[in-house]
C-alpha cells in the first residue's frame, strides 16, 4: 500500500463493489467496525470505507480502493468467504438443533458456508425465503491492523465528513 489514491463518495464506489460481487461471488472477504469502517476484499481488489448511516437502508461516507495488497490484507483473505447463501428450512432447523446442543453448530454452519455463494441476480430469482449473509469480521477499530490502514481511515473520516456535511447540512449540525 505505497501509493494512496484520493477518497470518493460512497454513493459511487459501493455500487461498483456490489456490481463486481455481482460478477463473481466468490473469494470476498469483509471485516468491519461498529464506527462504521469497513474492509471489503475481493480475490484481486481491496476497498476501505467509512460510511454514516441515515437511517437502517442507507448511508452515506467515502471509500477507496487500495492500490495494493499487504500481509494484514491477505491474512483477512484466509478466514471464512463471506456470500448470501440461500438456506432452507431443514437447515434453519439444524441451526437451531445445533444452539441447543442437539449437534455440532460447526458441522451445520460449515455446511451452509461451503456452498456457493450467489449474486445479486441470482438471489433475486431464487425461490428460498431465507437468506443467510456472512460471515462479517468485526473488530473495534480498523487503523490497529496497520499504518498503512490507519492513515487511509483517518483521511476516509476526513472525507466522510466532508460529504455527510455537504449532502445533509442540517443533520450534520445536529452532531457539532
Amino acid at each position: 500500500m505505497s501509493t494512496l489514491t484520493d477518497p470518493e463518495p460512497a454513493e459511487e464506489i459501493v455500487p461498483r463493489i456490489l456490481e463486481r460481487y455481482s460478477e463473481r461471488p466468490r473469494g470476498w472477504h469483509i471485516m468491519n467496525t461498529p464506527r462504521g469502517e469497513v474492509l471489503v476484499l475481493s480475490s484481486d481488489s481491496a476497498f476501505q470505507l467509512k460510511l454514516i448511516p441515515l437511517n437502517p437502508r442507507e448511508f452515506t461516507g467515502a471509500g477507496v480502493e487500495l492500490p495494493e495488497s499487504n500481509d494484514i490484507v491477505d491474512s483477512i483473505r484466509a478466514s471464512p468467504e463471506f456470500g448470501l447463501r440461500p438456506i432452507s428450512e431443514t437447515d434453519l432447523q439444524g441451526i437451531a438443533n445445533s444452539m441447543s446442543g442437539a449437534q455440532d453448530a460447526r458441522d451445520e454452519i460449515g455446511e451452509i458456508l461451503s456452498r456457493t455463494p450467489l449474486s445479486l441476480e441470482d438471489l433475486s430469482s431464487n425461490q428460498s425465503s431465507h437468506i443467510l449473509r456472512g460471515p462479517v469480521l468485526t473488530r473495534p477499530d480498523l487503523g490497529s491492523l496497520s499504518p498503512e490502514i490507519l492513515k487511509m481511515q483517518l483521511s476516509l473520516d476526513r472525507s466522510a465528513q466532508k460529504t455527510f456535511r455537504k449532502r445533509y447540512p442540517m443533520r450534520a449540525g445536529m452532531y457539532v
